[in-house]
């Protein structure tokens, strides 16, 4: 009963192996599955840029090339600006510096104020030595084209926006340019030069900045960065902060990247994009909390399941650790139940043996004074009487009546001894000792018989009482010598296993039949002709009475083997 309930108690060190095992696995495997799950996100993030880039570039592209609305922006634009300048010049006249002051190196070439002859009274361009043949030709050109303004012909000159209308003398200019120009009130014209890239740099950034914000609308998008290799950059931010090349960039992967400046934290995803003639590159930034929430959730649902998983696969290992410890309280319980059983019945054939005992006693008594009277009666005729012829006879009768009265008196003191209690004394003996004096006490009857008796004992000591156990151990040794002929041989060896003193008396005689060995401790079962069937029987009830065990194996012509197992300690 203890024993089940320890193993209740304790974990089996195979289970928790077990245990770890699979936990180890399961660990395993999320990370492996936490690393596919991130990178999925990561590349789900590029995906996204990347067709966020695909979309600016085409869409920009795509309106860049609807021409006439953003052209006539364009024009618009440069309209209103000489407007400006007409009205401040009718305050006063424009001098070189507030000329200077509204060119865009970027958009405006050049900016002149012409009077009625169409002479050049002010401009912002300066011409070098080497570009003077050419500005000659130009200002030559641009009063040709000026003059249905200066003849009060037309309020408005725009040249060279829907065909290029420039003289061949411009043709080696090194850009292409085209002209704008409206009535001055002073008299004369003011006009502005522009070039075909400012042109289409306006329509770049119109048809971009549209598409940028329109981008802006997206969840988690915080800023785009467009940048081409002749231009400066331009930005949309919804925050209105300019994300520069200052922050601190670390890579996330072959496009990805955290940016932070700070406590702020974003992510940057950077792809190349090709717009008209120009290659360049966009940057996409993003909240960094939406993948960190994306991350979070990602780790929470794996440690959720790894947790649940590794819940479920201890209370596995628990059930069948319980199932199995039930199954130990199960053989435990029987185990009592058959040694309960056994010693009950045990203590009936106790009982049964007191009274019998009691009663063989009494028999025994009874019996034993006849027998000895008529065993001195035998003698005294075998001593003082003769009958002559016939002595001989008169001698083999009496013999008889003598040896059989013997018999029956051992007989008797073997079933008195198998009947009644055996009070065991318990001291040390010595295992060779022990056997070499069972040796000398056959070791005649051997040689008589010219039967091999050998010993093989271990040096050792153990507990056991000696009178009964030479006892027991003396009645396999005589049946065997009956069951050896002439040249046989019968060995006693001793040894120690473990806590087990362990004894071995072997013969080669005639064996014992399969069908008789489970039957051979049984008291009154004999197989000789004389024999009483109490010597076994009695050699088993000793054994028991020290804790022993006594097996045996047989075979017919073979010899037979008792083998009988001992606590060294009692």
């Amino acid at each position: 009963m203890l024993r089940a309930v320890k193993n209740i108690l304790k974990l089996n060190p195979w289970y928790m192996g077990l245990y770890l095992v699979v936990l180890s696995l399961l660990l395993l495997s999320s990370y492996f599955e936490y690393k596919s799950r991130y990178r999925d996100v990561l590349q789900l993030i590029q995906d996204q840029a990347a067709m966020t880039a695909a979309v600016i570039a085409q869409s920009g592209s795509g309106q860049a090339y609807l021409t006439e609305e953003l052209k006539q922006s364009y024009i618009d634009r440069a309209i209103d600006m000489l407007s400006i300048l007409n009205q401040i010049d009718r305050e006063q006249q424009l001098s070189r510096s507030d000329l200077d002051k509204w060119v865009n190196d970027e958009t405006i070439m050049d900016i002149s104020t012409w009077d009625t002859e169409g002479k050049l009274e002010g401009g912002t361009r300066i011409a070098s030595k080497k570009d003077q043949k050419a500005a000659v030709v130009e200002k030559a050109w641009i009063q040709s084209q000026l003059q249905p303004i200066l003849s009060r012909q037309s309020e408005i000159i725009i040249i060279g926006v829907d065909q290029k209308q420039v003289s061949s003398a411009l043709a080696d200019s090194a850009e292409d340019q085209f002209l704008i120009a409206i009535p001055r009130d002073r008299g004369g014209a003011i006009a502005c030069q522009l070039s075909m890239e400012a042109e289409q740099n306006f329509k770049y950034l119109t048809a971009m900045e549209s598409a940028l914000e329109e981008l802006l609308h997206v969840k988690g998008l915080q800023y785009l960065k467009l940048a081409l290799d002749d231009h400066e950059p331009y930005f949309v931010s919804k925050t209105g902060e300019i994300i520069d090349d200052t922050w601190d960039r670390q890579p996330l992967a072959d496009i990805l990247y955290t940016v932070s400046k700070g406590e702020t934290k974003l992510l940057e995803v950077v792809r190349p994009i090709f717009f008209y003639t120009s290659l360049g590159e966009v940057r996409i930034g993003f909240k960094a909390d939406t993948l960190m929430s994306l991350k979070s959730q990602i780790l929470y649902q794996i440690l959720i399941r790894s947790t649940l998983f590794s819940l479920l696969a201890f209370v596995l290992i628990i059930f069948f650790l319980v199932r199995r410890n039930a199954i130990l309280l199960e053989e435990e319980k029987q185990r009592i139940e058959a040694e309960v059983y056994r010693l009950e019945k045990l203590n009936r054939l106790r009982e049964k043996q007191a009274a019998v005992g009691e009663l063989a006693a009494g028999v025994a008594h009874e019996i034993r004074n006849p027998l000895n009277a008529i065993g001195i009666v035998a003698q005294r005729l075998k001593r003082e009487f003769s009958t002559g012829k016939d002595q001989q006879e008169y001698e083999l009768l009496t013999g008889t009546m003598v040896s059989e009265i013997s018999r029956i008196n051992s007989s008797l003191q073997d079933f008195l001894e198998y009947t009644r209690p055996t009070p065991l004394s318990f001291s040390t003996l010595n295992m060779g000792d022990f056997l070499g004096s069972i040796q000398e006490l056959y070791i005649s009857e051997a040689l008589e018989k010219e039967i091999v008796l050998t010993i093989d004992v271990q040096e050792f000591e153990f507990k056991a009482d000696a009178e009964y156990l030479r006892q027991a151990i003396s009645n396999i040794v005589r049946n065997a010598l009956d069951a050896c002929e002439v040249s046989a041989t019968v060995q006693l060896r001793g040894y120690k296993k473990g806590d087990a003193a362990i004894i071995v008396v072997q013969d080669t005689g005639s064996g014992i039949a399969q069908n008789q060995i489970s039957r051979v401790f049984d008291l009154y079962y004999t197989t000789k002709d004389m024999g009483t069937g109490v010597g076994l029987a009695l050699t088993h009830k000793i054994i028991a009475d020290h804790h022993g065990t006594i097996e045996v194996t047989s075979e017919i012509g073979a010899g037979s083997t008792f083998q009988i197992e001992l606590p060294v300690k009692q």
